[in-house]
């Protein structure tokens, strides 16, 4: 079965290229900087709506943020 993951290093490159800082990032989605900063790390996983958002925000497409692998790969 493949799993789905979002792309830490993917966000924080987006982020970066739509000229958001995490701050302002996280007060347009309404969650806490370091939400943004867990995402990043892959320290956490956004929610379903809040993925949602953060591509909407940033201008990308859903599969420009996720790595895809087999369930041995993702820990």
């Amino acid at each position: 079965m493949r799993q789905r993951k979002v792309d830490g290093p993917a966000v924080q490159r987006a982020r970066e290229d739509a000229g958001y800082t995490q701050v302002a990032l996280a007060a347009k989605l309404r969650v806490d900087r370091s939400a943004i900063a867990q995402w990043e790390s892959g320290y956490t996983q956004p929610s379903a709506s809040n993925f949602k958002a953060l591509c909407a925000a940033l201008k990308v497409r859903r599969d420009a943020l996720l790595l895809v692998a087999d369930d041995a790969q993702v820990v």
